[in-house]
C-alpha cells in the first residue's frame, strides 16, 4: 500500500488550534464515540479533554451504546473513564459535539454542530464545521498524538500515554495491521511515556467459560472455501459474544486465508466479524453490502462487523451447525462478488 505524505507539524497545530477555536465558546462539549465504544476511541476522547483543556464534567464521553467488551469495560475502569449513553434525541438536541473514531448520524432537522475526527472512510448524510479525517491512518488516537505533540500544551501523563498507545495497538494490531509511519512514529513516542504495567493489566485477555467452549465448537465445524474461512459459534450471551473477533482473528491465520468471517447468533440477530487480508475489496465494504439496515454494518479495509434481523429460530443455537455455516459461508461469497463486480476489481483474489 501506498501512503499519503505524512502531515507535517505545522498542520496538526493548525488542525488543533481549529479544534480550539470551536470549542471556545461551547460550556458543556461532550465527545461522541462510536455505539460500541473502543478503545481508541476512548483515548481519543481523553486526549481531547487534554487538548481542549476541559474537565469530565465540562466533555462527558458520551455514545449512543454502550461499552460491551470485557477488555473495553476492563480499560474504562482502570483508567477511569465514564461513558455516558444518550438517546438520538437527547444527541440532536445538543449545541456542539466532538465526534472521534466516529461519524454523526443525524436527524433530519438536527441543529447539533459538529467537529468531526476519524480515521474510517467518509460516509454521507452530515456535515461538520472542523473536520479532520484520514481514511489511511491506523487509529484516531495517532491524530489525537499529533495534535497534543504539536500545541505542546497539557504534558501526555503516562495514564493518558497509556489510553493512547492501547488505542493503537487495538486498532492496527500492534502495528501489523494498516499501520501507516504516522501510526508508527506515534507508538513509538507514547511507547516511552505509557505505563507498561497499567498496559499490561488492560490488554489481558478475558473470556468467559461459555465463550472459549463456543470458540472450540465454531474451529471445529469451521468451512473453508478457497481463501474464505467461516465458523458458527452458534447463540451467544452478551458476555460470551466478544469472543469472536479473536475467531475472526484467529481463522485468518489458516495458511491460504485471505477472507475470515466469525459468526454467532445474539438474540434475534446474527453478528459477523469479518477480517481481510490484502485486495482491493475490503472487509467495510463487505460489511456494508451484507447489511440490510442504515447502521448495520461498517468498518475498516481490515476488519468488520455486520448484524442481520433473522426470523426466531431460522437457526441453530449450537456451535457449529453445519447449515448455519454453509448460510453464512454463501452470504459472505455473494457479497464479495456483488462489491467486487460494482468496483470492478478484476480476477477475484479471495
Amino acid at each position: 500500500m501506498a501512503f499519503l505524505p505524512m502531515t507535517s507539524n505545522d498542520e496538526n497545530l493548525q488542525r488543533a488550534r481549529e479544534l480550539q477555536a470551536f470549542a471556545e465558546d461551547a460550556d458543556v462539549l461532550p465527545v461522541l464515540v462510536q455505539i460500541d465504544p473502543d478503545p481508541d476511541g476512548m483515548a481519543s476522547a481523553m486526549g481531547l479533554r487534554r487538548l481542549l483543556h476541559r474537565t469530565e464534567e465540562e466533555s462527558p464521553i458520551i455514545s449512543l451504546g454502550e461499552v460491551t467488551r470485557p477488555e473495553n469495560r476492563r480499560m474504562a475502569e482502570m483508567l477511569g473513564l465514564q461513558v455516558v449513553k444518550v438517546s438520538a434525541t437527547e444527541l440532536n438536541g445538543l449545541k456542539k459535539v466532538v465526534a472521534v473514531d466516529t461519524q454523526p448520524a443525524p436527524e433530519e432537522g438536527a441543529r447539533t454542530k459538529y467537529a468531526v475526527i476519524d480515521h474510517h472512510p467518509v460516509r454521507e448524510g452530515w456535515s461538520g464545521e472542523f473536520v479532520d479525517i484520514r481514511p489511511l491512518m491506523g487509529a484516531a488516537a495517532t491524530m489525537v498524538t499529533q495534535y497534543l505533540r504539536a500545541t505542546g500544551e497539557g504534558v501526555i501523563t503516562p495514564r493518558l500515554a497509556t489510553a493512547l498507545l492501547y488505542g493503537i495497538r487495538t486498532d492496527t494490531d500492534i502495528l501489523r495491521r494498516g499501520a501507516t509511519p504516522e501510526d508508527v512514529e506515534a507508538y513509538a513516542f507514547l511507547q516511552g511515556i505509557a505505563d507498561q504495567e497499567l498496559l499490561r493489566k488492560i490488554g489481558r485477555p478475558a473470556f468467559s467459560e461459555r465463550g472459549i467452549r463456543a470458540l472450540g465448537q465454531a474451529l471445529a465445524g469451521l468451512a473453508v472455501d478457497g481463501h474464505v474461512a467461516v465458523a458458527y459459534a452458534g447463540r451467544l450471551d452478551d458476555p460470551s459474544s466478544h469472543v469472536l473477533p479473536s475467531l475472526a482473528d484467529f481463522l485468518l491465520t489458516i495458511q491460504g486465508v485471505a477472507w475470515s468471517a466469525a459468526v454467532g447468533l445474539i438474540e434475534d440477530r446474527i453478528a459477523m466479524n469479518i477480517r481481510r487480508v490484502g485486495g482491493a475489496v475490503g472487509a467495510g465494504a463487505l460489511a456494508r453490502e451484507l447489511s440490510e439496515e442504515p447502521g448495520a454494518g461498517g468498518g475498516h479495509h481490515s476488519m468488520a462487523r455486520v448484524t442481520i434481523a433473522v426470523e426466531p429460530g431460522r437457526f441453530s443455537v449450537e456451535a457449529g451447525d453445519a447449515d448455519a455455516t454453509r448460510w453464512a459461508m454463501e452470504r459472505i461469497r455473494a457479497g464479495i462478488e456483488a462489491v467486487r463486480s460494482v468496483r470492478s476489481d478484476g480476477p477475484a483474489d479471495g
